[in-house]
């Protein structure tokens, strides 16, 4: 396959190459719209370990286009649950997830990836119009920002993250309205800490909580079935996996919420190890 591509010291953009017939499986299963779903843009908000998961899932099944922002640099560490290889050590980690996926498209996607943080290609004017949002950062200003950003524009987010032993993970989605990521997480809009370097990380857990944001993902595009628009999932003990259709909060710091939104006592200890 011929690639065509742009590219730059801070940006690439790459196009698939359309393979017939590999989305036919997929078009057999209810409620998926293949041509809705390659039309349709996903910005995916860090190139690390969550979006090395759903990235490739999302380009093998046809996504139309999706963006990849991240200023980090790929490490040794990183190649045992990252979807990076010896030879990217040292670079971007959103410009080599984009040549990565390349290879991996059955459709025309146009694969976009810019060496910045979030916040910083919105300082820029960077494009981000999108009709879905994925957070797969690591850290609460990111997420942050994210949620108001998103939700000014009238944008679903997806946020995802796992526990800092690696065991447990969530997916939250954020609609155009109704309860946002603060009002899960009251805390979060006054935090403003990152995570401290060489934490313990592991590819299964991403796999687990990357499977639901992918799923989320189709529910917002297609009519794909979803009653919960948050989940939480625990490898190590299947009792403390969690499914819940949270409200809004009222007096929520990030946005003005509804009513009181009651989270499960069983979540507590997830929450407090979260990053």
């Amino acid at each position: 396959m011929n690639r065509v591509s742009t590219v730059s010291q801070t940006s690439i953009r790459l196009w698939g190459v359309p393979v017939a017939g590999a989305e036919d499986r997929q078009r057999k299963i209810a409620g998926f719209d293949q041509e809705a779903f390659s039309k349709s843009r996903v910005i995916c908000i860090g190139a690390g370990g969550l979006i090395s998961h759903i990235g490739p899932t999302l380009v093998r099944k046809g996504i139309g286009q999706i963006t990849l922002l991240d200023n980090d640099v790929v490490e040794a560490s990183n190649l045992n649950r990252q979807r990076f290889y010896i030879n990217d050590i040292g670079r971007n980690k959103a410009l080599a997830l984009t040549e990565t996926l390349w290879p991996e498209c059955i459709a025309a996607t146009e694969i976009r990836g810019f060496a910045f943080r979030f916040e910083e290609a919105i300082a820029r004017g960077i494009d981000l119009g999108c009709d879905v949002a994925v957070c797969g950062v690591d850290n609460n200003p990111a997420r942050v920002a994210a949620s108001r950003y998103f939700r000014g524009n009238g944008t679903p987010v997806i946020f995802t993250g796992v526990s800092r032993d690696g065991d447990c993970g969530y997916v939250f989605v954020q609609e155009r309205d109704g309860p946002c990521i603060g009002c899960l997480y009251p805390d979060m809009a006054d935090d403003d800490r990152y995570p401290c370097p060489g934490t313990p990380a592991i590819a299964d857990i991403l796999q687990a909580v990357g499977s639901l944001a992918v799923y989320a993902v189709d529910t917002l595009l297609m009519k794909r079935a979803r009653n919960w628009n948050y989940r939480r999932v625990c490898l190590s003990d299947g009792s403390s996996d969690g499914v819940a259709l949270a409200a809004a909060r009222s007096g929520c710091r990030m946005f003005a919420g509804g009513p009181d939104n009651e989270v499960e006592e069983s979540d507590a200890h997830f929450r407090k190890g979260e990053r």
